[in-house]
């Protein structure tokens, strides 16, 4: 049976890992990829929103009523990033009825899951 790593061995790893210079070498290396990442993030992250207000000013939902519906968007795209293809489709069933169940249109939630996922709920 293979010998498991026990705390001891885990803390001093952790230990070694958490080095300031280390830490501050590391992060100094990637930061500029970090930027760019963080960057693209938050373009996708406006274009989607920008998107899903369109079609809420085309629906006539205005003001505070927006809120629940930009949340339900930016749900699904924290999904789109740890879930692909049917799996994606499924969490994005899943959170529309959630979403629902909290009084929210579900033919506009079809949409915006649409224009977040590029495809229509599972």
């Amino acid at each position: 049976m293979p010998g498991y790593r026990g705390f001891d061995k885990r803390t001093t790893n952790y230990d070694l890992s958490v080095i300031p210079d280390n830490v501050r070498a590391k992060f100094d290396a990637r930061k500029e990829q970090m930027v760019k990442g963080q960057q693209e993030a938050q373009s996708d992250i406006v274009d989607i929103e920008t998107k899903v207000r369109e079609k809420l000013d085309d629906a006539g939902i205005l003001a505070n009523f927006r809120v629940p519906y930009l949340n339900f968007a930016r749900a699904l795209y924290r999904a789109k990033g740890h879930n692909s293809g049917i799996a994606l489709r499924k969490v994005a069933t899943a959170e529309k009825a959630k979403f629902v169940s909290y009084g929210l249109d579900p033919s506009i939630l079809d949409e915006i899951i649409y224009i977040v996922v590029g495809a229509a709920a599972y």
